[in-house]
């Protein structure tokens, strides 16, 4: 009799681990499917290379924050390069992604302010 309690509880848990992982199959799916259209170029984007002393997270929190989807390209080994999907088109949101990490994402690693920098993409003149 004490254990009737019990057994819904572990269903309840079992149904809560597999909903868990399922979701983060979904989330893992949908990542690599941005990084997929990103590197392909299906969707217009804009590359942006993290200085060294940013911290791409910030980065990347920022403008997800701002409404954009943000995936890291992990091929960039000596770099840390973050695309931003742009599907209104690159040159359209140029501006705005410039002022969101400009303003928004100006964290070093270690959460202090990082150094002032100008905001260039890979595709710019200039940009490193």
């Amino acid at each position: 009799m004490a254990l009737l309690w019990f057994v819904p509880l572990i269903v309840l848990f079992v149904l809560l681990v597999i909903l868990a992982v399922a979701a983060m199959n979904a989330l893992r799916r949908r990542q690599v499917a941005l990084r997929e259209e990103a590197v392909t170029g299906q969707v217009d984007s804009l590359r942006y290379r993290v200085p060294v002393g940013q911290d791409p997270a910030a980065v990347i929190a920022a403008l997800k924050q701002a409404g954009y989807e943000v995936v890291r390209d992990d091929a960039a080994m000596q770099t840390q390069d973050v695309i931003i999907l742009c599907p209104g088109g690159a040159d359209r949101e140029r501006a705005k992604v410039r002022a969101v990490i400009a303003h928004d994402a100006t964290l070093n690693l270690e959460g202090d302010p990082a150094p002032d920098q100008a905001v260039r993409f890979v595709d710019e003149t200039g940009a490193s």
